[in-house]
């Protein structure tokens, strides 16, 4: 799996699996759909010579990265902008955030990863608190029914992707990580979304079937975990006239 970050100039990393069906929904379309908001968190665990990485494998039946191994993450709801929630966004992270987006925008971007996590591994980050609000939102609810509250703290911005116009479906996905100490990795388990859920070293990932995008990202967090403290920006990756551009965010 190469470094995107040590290379220069345009770059393709690992394979860019497209569908059929994909390829013809997307023929469908007069010009590239807009990329929608969505999050991913990667969660660590255990000690820097022994690191796990949560992931999990999409369903074959999805047309679009089917059958690949992800990080969990989905798209950034209107829930998410006005649920109730603990601990705060380091400095860092709120200040790269909200150069994109108002400050509740940005945390719920960041939120949202929070929550995706919880719908699709089961792992439920959260915080003891008292509350009796309800939003009618099922994962939301689920946290204020276990007396708990969908928890910020140690959540750090890595990067940024936005998925090229040459896909039916695109995201502008923020990337999140969290380290949960050197611990015993946290039970786990499949949903609709993740299948094989699983805790997985750099090794392991190496063997799994993962996207461009995933290489690529895990690349970037490789060179984050490194560094004596994080950036103060972020890997930002898009599709310029036809090629992937490294870039960073906010611009330097």
């Amino acid at each position: 799996m190469s470094d995107p970050i040590k290379d220069s100039g345009p770059v393709l990393v690992g394979k860019m699996k497209i569908t059929d069906g994909e390829r013809a929904k997307r023929k469908e379309l007069d010009r590239a759909p807009r990329p929608r908001v969505a999050s991913t968190l990667v969660l660590t665990c255990g000690s820097r010579k022994n690191l796990k990485i949560l992931m999990g494998q999409r369903s074959k039946r999805h047309d679009f990265m089917p059958s690949v191994y992800v990080f969990p993450g989905g798209r950034v709801d209107r829930a998410d902008s006005f649920a109730p929630f603990a601990g705060d966004l380091s400095a860092r992270t709120e200040r790269i955030l909200e150069a994109a987006y108002p400050p509740r925008r940005a945390r719920a971007v960041a939120l949202a990863s929070v929550r995706e996590t919880w719908e699709e591994t089961g792992l439920m980050l959260g915080a003891k608190a008292k509350t009796n609000r309800n939003i009618n939102n099922e994962s939301y609810d689920d946290f204020r029914a276990a007396g708990l509250l969908p928890d910020l703290s140690g959540v750090e911005v890595f990067g940024r992707a936005v998925t090229p116009p040459h896909r039916h479906k695109r995201f502008d996905a923020w990337f999140f990580v969290k380290h949960l100490g050197e611990r015993h990795p946290p039970r786990i388990k499949d949903s609709s979304e993740l299948l094989n859920v699983g805790w997985f070293t750099f090794e392991e990932i190496e063997a799994l079937e993962t996207q461009r995008a995933t290489d690529m990202m895990l690349g970037v967090l490789k060179r984050y975990l490194k560094a004596d403290r994080p950036p103060e920006t972020i890997f930002y990756s898009r599709a310029i006239r036809g090629e992937f551009k490294m870039l960073q965010f906010p611009e330097e």
